[in-house]
């Protein structure tokens, strides 16, 4: 009996509470995007450390209290912009002057999000990055150096903006891409400019990211040898008197000939010959034009007699660059020198 009566007692109460329990959901707006928590907490994820050139991007997100959360539109100050409802984006490509190698950046925003009572809030959000200047990397045949008058060919990379177009300039040249071709002829070292290249800007606002420097050295010096009749002469050696002919050849060094072999050419233009004859002093009997490499002195050695000593000096040595230009050689005045008796 008593069963019966409660449930007739929740009957009645049912009866009574649920239409106005209905009308008060029917009046009260919820939508799907509409949470109730308890707080709210901005949260930023973002490289620290980004190089010049490399634009600045932050993940932003909304955290609340009991693990729901919402993503949010954010509107950002300053050199900040906001793309979509998530992301953050700042070009780093004038933050340094040429001077600095790293700068801290600053930025904010803020979440604007709409509460249950449809009120619209917002939320700061700050953070800091720092701006550094990319290490440029560059590679060329000779290493770190660059060989005088030559054909020198260097790529530069730089680590963090590898598939940004650069500009390089050295001097007066200015050249697109990431490989450049320099023949410096001075004595002071060499240096490469690099720039980060915007083809919808003019040159002047391309963002100079640093500069690479190297040493300038002459090539390796070549070896002299001579030869006669087929084979080669030492200092000393017996040269026939009516078949007195000399060749000259300037042999460069073998791996600058391989990575060089534009720059790898020499030449001598002429030769200073001197005669002694038995325990008389030494005459000049005259400087004479090379033929190829090659010199002819039996008319000169016609008086000669066996035994008589020659000595002949190589004048005007020079090596013949890419852009057929003569660069003169340097050799000691032994070096270049070779006495032969005359037989």
């Amino acid at each position: 009996m008593s069963s019966r009566l409660k449930d007739l007692r929740y009957s009645v109460m049912l009866a009574l509470y649920l239409p106005i329990l209905l009308y008060a959901f029917s009046t009260y707006d919820l939508s799907e995007d509409t949470y109730a928590v308890q707080s709210v907490e901005p949260v930023v994820v973002a490289d620290q450390t980004v190089v010049l050139g490399q634009p600045f991007t932050a993940r932003t997100f909304l955290k609340v209290g009991r693990g729901e959360g919402q993503q949010l539109r954010a509107g950002a100050a300053g050199g900040v912009e906001a793309v979509g409802d998530s992301l953050l984006r700042m070009p780093t490509g004038g933050v340094l002057a040429e001077d600095e190698q790293k700068k801290t950046v600053s930025y904010e925003g803020q979440f604007s999000f709409r509460q249950v009572d449809g009120q619209t809030a917002q939320l700061p959000l700050r953070g800091t990055f720092t701006v550094r200047r990319p290490e440029i990397v560059a590679t060329s045949e000779a290493t770190q150096s660059l060989y005088r008058r030559c054909l020198n060919r260097i790529r530069i990379d730089v680590p963090g903006l590898e598939g940004r177009p650069l500009r390089l300039v050295t001097g007066s040249k200015s050249v697109a891409g990431r490989s450049l071709a320099i023949s410096p002829a001075g004595s002071g070292p060499a240096t490469v400019r690099v720039f980060r290249a915007d083809s919808t800007r003019s040159e002047a606002e391309d963002v100079f990211l640093g500069e690479k420097e190297f040493a300038v050295i002459d090539p390796p010096r070549p070896e002299l040898h001579v030869r006669s009749g087929g084979r080669e002469l030492a200092s000393g050696d017996p040269l026939p008197r009516r078949r007195a002919v000399l060749n000259f050849e300037i042999e460069p060094d073998a791996e600058f000939r391989q990575r060089y072999p534009q720059d790898a050419q020499y030449r001598a233009s002429r030769a200073t010959v001197f005669l002694r004859k038995g325990l008389t002093a030494s005459q000049d009997i005259g400087t004479f034009d090379l033929d190829g490499g090659r010199l002819v002195l039996t008319r000169q050695l016609r008086d000669a007699e066996a035994g008589d000593r020659i000595t002949v000096r190589l004048e005007g040595v020079a090596r013949i660059n890419h852009a057929g230009q003569a660069i003169p050689v340097s050799f000691s005045k032994a070096s270049r020198t070779f006495g032969f008796v005359l037989s």
